[in-house]
């Protein structure tokens, strides 16, 4: 069978307008409260990431200075291969914002579909924290 080995590649801002379509809450903001977002990141995300400077990579990549980043390019972390083919994009707000309220529909075959997501009314109080590791 010809060209079976190639694959598709998703275009990063169709992704990210079809998980803002799916996903109710429309796309984050910075508005939100970062003091609540740095709650919701030690209750939802503190297990699998870390967000100091030095913090390092857990199950999941830091996330100190995400907002910007080159999806995929945390050093020293082993992303999954469904990461890896999929995505194409740098850290938005917007993006980030899709990712954590449904990581499988923006990036099908993630390892973090474990993870159900952030309830779309903490979305963009987390963006709100991300946005100050900087």
């Amino acid at each position: 069978m010809r060209g079976h080995h190639l694959r598709p590649r998703i275009v990063a801002s169709t992704v990210i307008a079809v998980v803002v379509a799916v996903c109710p809450g429309g796309s984050a903001r910075a508005g939100g409260d970062a003091a609540r977002g740095k709650a919701v990141f030690v209750r939802q995300c503190a297990l699998c990431h870390t967000a100091d400077r030095d913090g390092g990579n857990r199950f999941g990549p830091a996330l100190f200075g995400i907002v910007g980043r080159k999806a995929g390019s945390a050093p020293g972390f082993a992303y999954s291969a469904a990461f890896r083919t999929r995505v194409d994009w740098d850290w938005s707000e917007e993006a980030i914002g899709g990712f954590v309220t449904s990581p499988s529909t923006m990036v099908p075959g993630t390892a973090m579909g474990v993870f159900q997501g952030v309830a779309a009314r903490d979305r963009d109080d987390l963006v709100a924290y991300l946005l100050t590791l900087r």
